[in-house]
Order: structure tokens, then C-alpha cells, then sequence
């Protein structure tokens, strides 16, 4: 088990080695240093256009994950920066792995990037670190570069979702709607229709085997995709007494009746054979979408771009609610887990974390906004900010599966919050595998919960 009180993570983060996989970006701009500098001296007094002190000239750095949004937004949001503010240097670094590239900078005697996009299975535990962050309050009461206050531009629910430990120090970036992603095309060929319960789905699983098709496929690092599926499907069962109960931690949680029926519902899945493990992480998603191994692969909006080019012809990428447990749940079929991905922070401890604010608040500008949902298929946090030439059947089901959820949408954010995605991801590998039966595997999870719950190093949140 990995949960790192403050104290641990800077201890061990003294002594892991920055790895390899921080790659530089390509050639930069005539003029432009790779080296960079600390920010110049004095500082000058924030100003309405400039309003973080920004010195000039300067550098700025930052960190990327490599994902399925790659790191080309940022530096297109960089060649904004140097073309508003001449003589700024911006390096956009890619990482594929958050933690070891970036922890060890938190160390004493190391600076950290002036922005990093804390994403991937490999995410900071923010938690753990956030005496170590800049408060975005400044950021949020700041114009955007079209000169609406910011935190007027974005969605609800984005401070909340940043916020750790009663201090705002992180934004999402992007808009997640998660589901059962499937071929609309292939179902319409075959007259099938999405099941709405689990025992629907096991049928479904007898008839696509007939096709040489399994349920589901998972990969290495999204083995904790299922978790998402499972845990969406016991709050739909459930409500969200069953949200509020994994959210919070509860010593029960993991044990409630629609929790426990999800989780042997999708053992039964594995024991039928309905479940194949595919290898790689994109790999096992091309299994999905290019080679069309399985019906079903459980993932947020970043699916569409990341499989951009490993998909077969014809196949009509499209998003579905996942199943209840039985065909009565607490809530209607049609809820669905949506919320705010991609975070962002500004180490205060960095050479120049007004630079880091200023290239954040570049991105959340309309421009940067749409230009990332255009390319990527998924909205940001900015409101009203799809191009309305987009066409997209991924866009298209996001937003009807939105439409027809209402009010009945939900999230939650104990796993990444408090740092426990690799443990879920090995835990969830071994359960795919049928190493681990549903019972273990809610004991596992449980005892996760709890030695967060109990760490008087981890200050915790509570939800409504």
C-alpha cells in the first residue's frame, strides 16, 4: 500500500531519482534559450493585464503529462505567452510519469516546475503536499485574456474540486463524462441495445461470444478503470448514500449491499471469460477499438483522442450509462459520473510561479479553450467553449448523455485525492486476472480507505 503522509513523501522524494521520461519539447523559436533562468529581480507590482508580477524577461517552466491530450495545447499556450510578453522563455517538459519526474523536485535543495499538469496513474498525491502549493485564489479573482473575471468563466463544482485541505490549490482542466464506450455502429448491426442491469450484460456477454467478442478488455495502468465502472454502478444501485459512503471513507463502505453486489456481479464476468486481459494500456484499448476483441471498454472522454488513429473504420465511438445492479436502482439508468480531469498546480516554491499562473491563465482563455476541444473531443472547465462546427459522434453521446442525466449526475474524488491509484490499479489487475475474488478485493479496497481515514498525517474531507 502507497499512501505517503507530507513528511514520507518529501523524505523519499529526496532520494528518487529523476527518471528518463521527462522528454524536452521540439527545437524552440529563434531566440529562444533552452536553458532558462530564475526569474528576474525586483519583482513589479501586479497589474490588471499583468496580473501575477510577471517579470520580463524571464523563464518559465513547466511539466506536462504525456497522455491521451499529449502536451501540445500548453505549448501552443506557450507561443501565446511569448508573443503577449517578449523575451519570456516558456519550457513545456512531457512526463509520463507525474510522481517520479516531479517529486523529486519538491526536495529540500531542488525547485520545482512553475506548473504541472499532476495527471496520469502516476499523479502527486496533493494532499500530502499542499503547504507546498500556490493558492490559486489570485488566479480565479484574475481577467482573462478577453477580460472576464475567471472565476466567472468556469463551470461549478471546479473550486470545490480543487480545493485540499480548506485552501484552493489545484484546477482541472478539462470535462470528463465516463461510461461504457462502445461501437453504436457494430450494436446497430447486430439489433442489440445497451444493457441497463447486470444480469443483462452476463446475457450479452453469451451472445457476443458467438461473435468472438468478450465483455470487456483491460490493460496494464487502467486496471483501475473497472473501479470507476464498479463504484458508478453501485451509487446508481445504491444513491448516494453509497457515494457518501465511499467518499468519506466510512469503515463500512466498501461493504454495502450494492457495492458487494456490483463487485460479484463483475466477477462473474471474469469467471464466464467475458473479461480479456489485452497487454499494454493502449494496446488493450486497440484490442477495443481497432481489432473489436470486446464490446465494451469502461473510460472517460479522453478515450476518443487517445484512440485517434487505432480505430477501425465505421466504428461509431460512442458512450453509454453503465449498468445497475438490478433493474429497480435508486437511481435511473440514465445517471452518469461526470467531473473535472487534467489538474493543474503552481509549486510556490518554484523560480517563477508567476510565470506558472500566467501560462494556467492562458490556457483557461476562450481561444486556448476551444482550440483544446476541437483537437481533443472532450470541453474544458471553460464554459460555452465547443465549437458549434464540431462534429463528432464521441462529442455527440457526451453531450446527450449529459442531457439526459439532469440532475442525476455524480463524482467523487477519494481515490485520487488521497493518492491511491496505483494501489487501486494493482489491486483491480489482480481481481480482472482472477487472482482476487470480489470478497478479497472489497477487503483490500476497504482497508485502503481505512488506513487514510485513520493516518493522523492525512487531513480528510467530508461530502454531502
Amino acid at each position: 500500500m502507497t499512501i505517503l503522509g507530507r513528511r514520507h513523501f518529501l523524505a523519499a522524494a529526496a532520494v528518487v531519482p529523476l527518471t528518463a521520461c521527462v522528454s524536452t519539447q521540439p527545437p524552440a523559436p529563434p531566440g529562444e534559450s533552452r536553458t532558462g533562468s530564475p526569474a528576474s529581480t525586483p519583482e513589479p507590482s501586479p497589474t490588471v493585464t499583468h496580473p501575477f508580477g510577471l517579470t520580463v524577461p524571464s523563464s518559465v517552466k513547466a511539466v506536462i503529462f504525456d497522455g491521451a491530450f499529449g502536451v501540445g495545447y500548453v505549448r501552443d499556450a506557450a507561443t501565446a505567452m511569448r508573443k503577449t510578453y517578449g523575451g519570456l522563455r516558456v519550457q513545456v517538459a512531457a512526463s509520463s510519469d507525474i510522481t517520479a519526474d516531479v517529486a523529486p523536485l519538491f526536495a529540500d535543495g531542488a525547485t520545482p516546475p512553475d506548473l504541472v499538469d499532476n495527471s496520469g496513474s502516476h499523479q502527486l498525491a496533493v494532499a500530502d503536499i499542499v503547504d507546498e502549493l500556490l493558492p490559486l485564489d489570485d488566479l480565479m479573482s484574475s481577467l482573462n485574456l478577453e477580460g472576464v473575471p475567471i472565476e466567472e468563466t468556469l463551470y461549478g463544482g471546479v473550486v470545490q474540486a480543487g480545493t485540499f485541505n480548506g485552501r484552493h490549490v489545484a484546477l482541472d482542466y478539462a470535462l470528463s463524462v465516463y461510461g461504457l464506450w462502445h461501437s453504436a455502429s457494430h450494436f446497430a448491426a447486430q439489433g442489440w441495445a445497451v444493457p441497463t442491469a447486470w444480469d443483462e450484460l452476463l446475457e450479452l456477454g453469451e451472445r457476443a461470444r458467438e461473435l468472438g467478442q468478450d465483455l470487456f478488455v483491460w490493460g496494464d495502468d487502467a486496471a483501475g478503470y473497472y473501479a470507476e465502472l464498479a463504484i458508478s454502478s453501485a451509487i446508481k444501485e445504491g444513491g448516494h448514500d453509497v457515494r457518501r459512503a465511499l467518499d468519506n471513507l466510512e469503515p463500512e463502505g466498501w461493504y454495502h449491499p450494492a457495492v458487494t453486489g456490483v463487485l460479484q456481479s463483475l466477477a462473474e464476468c471474469v469467471a464466464a471469460g467475458f473479461v480479456r486481459y489485452g497487454g499494454a494500456y493502449v494496446d488493450a484499448q486497440a484490442e477495443w477499438s481497432q481489432y473489436q476483441k470486446a464490446l465494451f471498454y469502461p473510460s472517460g472522454s479522453w478515450i476518443a483522442r487517445e484512440m485517434d488513429g487505432r480505430t477501425s473504420q465505421g466504428f461509431e465511438m460512442t458512450v453509454a450509462p453503465v449498468p445497475a445492479l438490478t433493474a429497480a436502482p435508486t437511481l435511473p439508468w440514465s445517471a452518469a459520473h461526470a467531473q473535472s480531469i487534467e489538474q493543474f498546480i503552481v509549486p510556490k516554491n518554484s523560480a517563477n510561479p508567476a510565470g506558472g499562473q500566467e501560462l494556467l491563465r492562458t490556457l483557461l482563455s476562450r481561444e486556448a479553450a476551444e482550440s483544446f476541444a476541437r483537437n481533443n473531443l472532450v470541453p474544458t472547465v471553460v464554459r460555452t467553449t465547443v465549437p458549434a462546427d464540431l462534429e463528432s459522434t464521441a462529442l455527440a453521446a457526451q453531450t446527450r448523455l449529459l442531457a439526459d442525466a439532469g440532475e442525476d449526475v455524480y463524482s467523487w474524488r477519494f481515490v485520487s485525492h488521497y493518492g491511491l491509484s496505483e494501489d487501486y490499479n494493482r489491486l483491480w489487475g489482480q481481481f480482472l486476472s482472477g487472482d482476487l475474488g470480489a470478497q478479497a478485493l472489497a477487503e483490500e479496497l476497504q482497508a485502503l480507505s481505512d488506513a487514510v481515514r485513520e493516518d493522523p498525517e492525512i487531513p480528510t474531507y467530508t461530502v454531502d
